[in-house]
């Protein structure tokens, strides 16, 4: 520990089973302590008024942040940091009437924050358009959760396409347009399997939706998997007998899955947005799309053509990151960026003014 100074709690969902967010809550919460940070977990729920000493550093899950516009478990001088891996309005699949309301219920919670914890710029972007700009925004990206064992060598080809999309079941990442998209364009002589990994309790309709489309077509009944949630620690399996991983989400705070297909050195097929862009070489490690229609089209495009797969993975493989990000690395950088703000000493630092 730093000293009585570096105190800070972090209030996140419990994360049984894990999302991407809850993982990154957890893989950065281990390395600050193993940098000698101090830092407390708790949830919500285990929140009481009195329960820390006035002035303490909380640094709260974006998940609560409906949930903090109704019921406010801080007292008044406590310190209020956000981490925010996605904003509630910001859900592709919410009406406009239901984005317009979390929207409020956000500025309302989040005018209270004196910074931000955001996993990329996208976010930092998004804030600042929000009118929090003045506060300071620690840009921490995640590292990869799941690496592969040893040394990079040359990936071995499954003997048959085998695309994987590692996502939670939720409207925004677009899985059930994919499905849709891809039952009307598979063929009967299109040899390729999809395995789907990800949680479906989060949003259960949106899960039986894409059961349902799996089922009603006799085509991807033979062919596409939905395995519902992995642990990090079997993932790793499924990156090393996959062809290609498959992201049809139009919008990622990050986005941990790619950073981890690069690591196993597989190409990369998704929807084009700022958070894939800069993982992809459109053409040559991976393919970028306009839709998830475009997607699912372009990738029985590259079960057709095996040669253009084999390109792919071979650009994928040769560009491999081969220093990798580590959580340590993301621990320094909060802990450095926390200082340069003055965060834990706000009296006497001589970063930027915040409320």
């Amino acid at each position: 520990m730093a000293g009585p100074e570096a105190l800070a709690v972090l209030v996140v969902p419990p994360g049984r089973p894990p999302s991407g967010g809850d993982l990154y809550n957890r893989f950065l919460a281990r390395a600050l302590r193993e940098a000698g940070f101090g830092l407390e977990t708790t949830t919500l729920d285990r929140l009481s008024i009195g329960a820390y000493p006035p002035g303490t550093e909380f640094w709260v899950d974006s998940l609560y942040i409906p949930r903090l516009a109704g019921a406010d478990p801080f007292g008044p001088k406590a310190r209020l940091f956000f981490i925010i891996h996605s904003l509630p309005s910001e859900d592709p699949g919410k009406t406009p009437e239901a984005a317009a309301g979390l929207r409020r219920a956000e500025d309302l919670v989040l005018s209270r924050a004196r910074g931000f914890l955001v996993t990329g710029p996208r976010t930092r972007e998004v804030l600042t358009a929000r009118g929090f700009g003045d506060r300071p925004m620690l840009l921490v990206p995640p590292a990869p959760c799941v690496l592969p064992k040893g040394p990079p060598g040359a990936p071995a080809a499954p003997p048959s396409f085998t695309g994987l999309i590692v996502s939670s079941l939720i409207r925004g990442k677009g899985v059930p347009a994919f499905l849709d998209a891809l039952g009307r364009e598979v063929r009967a002589e299109d040899d390729f399997r999809l395995r789907i990994a990800g949680r479906t309790d989060i949003e259960p309709g949106t899960a039986a939706a894409c059961l349902e489309a799996i089922g009603a077509h006799p085509l991807l009944r033979e062919r596409a998997v939905l395995l519902g949630f992995v642990p990090y620690e079997d993932l790793g399996g499924e990156y090393e007998g996959s062809s290609a991983l498959v992201s049809p989400s139009p919008s990622e705070s990050f986005g941990m899955a790619f950073h981890e297909a690069r690591a196993f050195g597989l190409p990369i097929l998704a929807v084009r947005a700022p958070y894939s862009e800069p993982f992809i070489e459109d053409g040559r490690t991976g393919l970028l799309f306009a839709t998830a229609a475009e997607l699912a089209r372009g990738m029985l495009g590259l079960v057709r053509e095996p040669r253009r797969l084999r390109g792919l993975a071979a650009g994928a493989a040769e560009s491999r990151p081969r220093i990798s990000y580590t959580w340590a690395d993301a621990a320094r950088s909060f802990l450095s960026q926390r200082e340069t703000y003055a965060i834990f000493r706000p009296e006497r630092g001589a970063g930027p003014k915040f409320p």
